[in-house]
């Protein structure tokens, strides 16, 4: 088991210069929309989120989400409309094109890397007013709950999730989103302690702690939202490969799980 993990780890650890790269095409995302906002009154500013700004991306999965923050008495109109705006008029030398999930949002291709740009209401903790606001707080408490060993298991976590197709929350994919691997390893300690728990996993189990009730195969509280299950986004299908696989890899640990 030690030295397929190792084997993993380095797998999925960035090289240097892909590092150096990603860096580079961050700052220089992040210039064009500190450039664009100013004249926007109902923006009270923009910070970088998801697993690049958490130190969790995978070094072929490294998209760079830049999270546009408007005053919270912004209406629904200008908050879709400018945010749209914003992404557009910033990434407008790279092709930029339009994405939905609850709101709309900006996506662009800078050197090869996927850039988002996506709206968000300056809120205080728990008092959500779009689905994307809950963002920069995981960005925050992943940055603080997880360390350079743990974020490494987070990665292989990741890796394991690409290799048995269940990685991704999109509608399409109803699997395991990047933020659930770092709160399964956050909960955890380790990917070698999450799959174990997984492999044992009884219908309806809870992981983490909530005094909401909620019904999915899967329950697991979000710690920045203890009244929200993350599991309701995951299909039982990609539940049950996660369990099996999590059983296959125990009994007969193997490298192609992280190929």
């Amino acid at each position: 088991m030690n030295s397929i993990l190792n084997y993993a780890r380095k797998e999925v650890t960035p090289p240097k210069k892909l590092r150096e790269k990603k860096q580079r095409v961050a700052k220089k995302a992040c210039d064009l929309v500190s450039q664009c906002i100013e004249k926007y009154a109902q923006v009270v500013g923009f910070e970088l989120g998801g697993s690049y700004a958490k130190g969790t991306w995978l070094p072929e999965k490294a998209d760079i989400d830049i999270f546009v923050k408007f005053n919270k008495k912004t209406s629904e109109k200008d908050f879709r409309d400018v945010g749209t705006k914003i992404g557009f008029q910033s990434l407008k030398k790279y092709k930029p094109y339009t994405r939905h999930a609850e709101h709309p949002f900006v996506e662009a291709i800078i050197e090869g890397t996927r850039i988002n740009i996506v709206p968000c209401y300056d809120v205080n903790k728990g008092e959500w007013q779009s689905a994307t606001d809950r963002s920069i707080y995981h960005t925050k408490f992943m940055s603080q709950k997880l360390s350079d060993s743990l974020k490494v298991e987070v990665r292989i976590l990741k890796k394991f999730f690409l290799h048995i197709d269940v990685y991704g929350a999109e509608i399409a994919k109803e699997g395991f989103s990047g933020y659930v691997s770092e709160v399964l390893i956050s909960y955890f300690g380790s990917f070698e302690k999450t799959i174990k728990k997984i492999s044992e996993l009884k219908k309806g189990q809870i992981i983490g702690k909530s005094t909401k009730k909620f019904d999915s195969p899967i329950v697991i509280i979000d710690p920045v939202d203890t009244n929200r299950n993350l599991g309701t986004a995951i299909s039982m299908d990609n539940l049950g490969k996660f369990v099996l696989a999590s059983r296959v890899f125990l009994k007969k640990p193997s490298k192609k799980f992280f190929k």
